[in-house]
């Protein structure tokens, strides 16, 4: 697999040869702890397939919250005492290898892998005895840096739903170093990134930039105020380094953690998706109910989360929820046109305050086309004059089905336009382009068989 880079434009992501790479990431947090092989290869393989690129996933923790939790195959991650920090890398099922085997394996379906070394509650707080500062977290982060300095489908993701208070920074400043020591050479190094706790970015939590960061994050979370994401978008894109939201409201998850609310759906997840990508980040991450793959029978907190059979079976039913097979869409929309130019262009938009009833509409362009959200099918006012040219070439894309219809051409001027459905659920995408050069050949070819 190619390493991924950050391209020229401090915006974007790409791979090694220079071609856009789309950060489209799930939130797998327990997949070391819960899964065997075969269930692991099982869910490579099907978020492959729906397009998927990056799996989030913790080391240390996760929902368990325990250092002592096993993986499946009985094994710990650290022998006894574990204030020495010795990783037990003993065997073929011990955890430390099955995580090499699921980086290998995650290899052939072209998956990479954002791994948080840990995760906050247990080890910043209740297991305060053996992080309690730069030294243990180096000599943490400098066994992960080495015994993983061969892959390139990693991506460091440090931080874990934390709130960051003074006492932490030497912490994960260790992390960051024993990594990067670990690692060695430019050669093996890989992508670096920050999991801050809801409502919040990286730049806001470390208090500005690390230059242990090659992009930043945002978890904009699974409250009433997460609507809106692009709200933590302005601190990260003043740093001048790529940014997206790796945590936003999970489909299926009560709102605002109150179980006598509604829940998210589809509708949910893909505007906040859409509006992510439109304020100019370079991907965006989606969650459900397989951050736990559960298994088991639910209870506090997680009984009033998530609704259905996610016993036996249910994180792989948890597979094909809609929002999570429709979040390929946004990926290929996002990769369907010059890719490196793009940034938000809410300028073009003459109505994009945030009607309660409908929602804020959304807008960003490359040079030469635009893309414009409507989350609830609300008429698009909008300046084409901003693209310019001969004349603009208008369509409708669907992100319910991925499927896109040319309407119209019309000069470079302010137009309405009306999707042909309103309301919850009828989300659309008005994409504009200007003076593409193969309609012009469309027009040689007509003209062509005019004459003939």
């Amino acid at each position: 697999m190619q390493k991924l880079k950050i391209h020229e434009n401090r915006s974007y992501l790409m791979y090694e040869d220079g071609t856009p790479f789309f950060y489209l990431g799930d939130t797998a947090w327990d997949l070391f702890h819960s899964l065997s092989r075969e269930e692991a290869e099982y869910y490579f393989s099907v978020r492959a397939g729906q397009g998927y690129t990056v799996i989030q996933c913790v080391l240390l923790g996760g929902a368990s919250l325990d250092i002592d939790v096993c993986n499946k195959y009985g094994r710990r991650c650290l022998k006894e005492p574990k204030n020495e920090l010795i990783f037990d890398t003993d065997g073929a099922d011990s955890y430390w290898n099955f995580v090499a085997w699921c980086l290998e394996c995650g290899k052939k379906y072209g998956l990479y892998f954002a791994m948080v070394p840990m995760w906050h509650y247990r080890y910043l707080y209740l297991n305060d005895t053996i992080f309690t500062g730069y030294e243990p977290s180096y000599k943490y982060g400098k066994f992960l840096g080495e015994r993983y300095r061969e892959y390139e489908n990693i991506i460091w993701m440090l931080g874990g739903d934390v709130e960051v208070e003074e006492f932490k920074l030497p912490i994960f400043q260790g992390l960051a170093d024993g990594i990067r020591d670990g690692e060695g050479d430019m050669e093996h190094r890989r992508l670096m990134t920050f999991h801050p706790r809801g409502q919040s970015s990286s730049v806001g939590q470390l208090g500005g930039d690390k230059a242990y960061l090659d992009f930043h994050s945002s978890q904009s979370g699974h409250a009433v105020t997460s609507y809106h994401p692009h709200r933590w978008f302005d601190e990260m894109r003043n740093i001048g380094k790529p940014f997206l939201d790796t945590e936003s409201q999970y489909e299926d998850h009560v709102v605002h953690w109150r179980p006598f609310l509604s829940r998210y759906d589809e509708t949910d997840i893909r505007r906040n998706a859409y509006e992510c990508i439109l304020a100019g980040a370079c991907g965006h991450t989606y969650g459900n109910p397989i951050i736990c793959f559960f298994t088991y029978e639910l209870s506090e907190p997680y009984e009033c989360i998530y609704t259905g059979d996610l016993t036996g079976t249910g994180w792989m039913d948890a597979l094909t929820h809609p929002g999570g097979v429709q979040m390929q869409y946004v990926k290929k929309l996002r990769l369907s046109r010059p890719y490196f130019d793009f940034r938000p262009a809410q300028e073009m938009v003459l109505n994009s305050d945030d009607d309660l009833q409908f929602g804020r509409i959304s807008a960003g362009r490359g040079d030469k086309y635009a893309f414009i959200y409507t989350p609830y099918g609300r008429e698009i006012q909008v300046d084409c004059s901003h693209l310019g040219g001969e004349f603009i070439r208008a369509s409708w894309f669907n992100p319910r089905t991925g499927e896109e219809t040319v309407i119209c051409d019309i000069s470079p001027r302010k137009a309405i336009f009306v999707p042909e459905t309103r309301g919850k659920g009828q989300d659309w995408v008005l994409i504009l382009e200007s003076d593409r050069h193969e309609w012009k050949l469309e027009e040689q070819e007509w003209e062509k068989a005019g004459k003939e």
